[in-house]
């Protein structure tokens, strides 16, 4: 299953489980290819990928329904360009690892700045390249508190059911304990690759 995304809630380990798992795999002789939550679709080298640090990720006023519905389709646009100039073959020829995905908008919009219909985003979702497997790294909110503080313990909670939601509406969800130390969750991730 070569091209996987992880979701979870600020302080679950995404990074370090993706970072772990991509030693692992390069030590095996794979090739690995990282994302975070789009593509770089019009970047001169797509190979690259750049992670985006949110300090305060739900400390802006959401877009208008207008620009919403354009960054969007500029989302969607970015995700097939990406897919065709490079992930599609990078997953057939080695693994594609994302923090995060376009699915994630619709667990937390607010996040994204969306503030337009959530049906829009629920169609445009469905329409966009989807990983073969998508891990929910779980954890209860006292633990991931203790790890980040970058939201609230009530927006965690929120996160966390909405997520578990997402992940009742599809197979290709997978859920990882994500309070169990760091090798015990990337064990569990490779387990599930077979």
């Amino acid at each position: 299953m070569p091209f996987v995304s992880f979701l979870g809630c600020d302080g679950s380990g995404k990074s370090a489980v993706i970072a772990g798992l991509s030693e692992r795999l390069i030590a095996q002789g794979r090739r690995v290819q990282q994302g975070h939550w789009r593509p770089r679709a019009f970047a001169a080298d797509t190979s690259e990928s750049v992670i985006l640090i949110a300090d305060d990720p739900h400390g802006q006023v959401p877009r208008g329904a207008f620009t919403s519905i354009l960054k969007l389709g500029w989302l969607w646009l970015n995700w097939w360009i990406g897919w065709s100039r490079g992930l599609r073959k990078a997953s057939h020829s080695g693994y594609v690892l994302f923090d995060r995905f376009h699915g994630d908008l619709l667990v937390d919009p607010q996040r994204y700045r969306y503030g337009g219909p959530m049906w829009l985003a629920r169609l445009a979702c469905h329409l966009m390249p989807q990983p073969d497997i998508v891990f929910f790294l779980d954890a209860e909110p006292a633990v991931l508190l203790s790890r980040k503080q970058e939201v609230s313990e009530a927006a965690l909670i929120h996160s966390r059911e909405k997520y578990l939601k997402l992940c009742e509406s599809h197979e290709r969800f997978q859920i990882i304990d994500a309070s169990q130390p760091l090798d015990q969750v990337i064990e569990r991730v490779i387990a599930l690759f077979r």
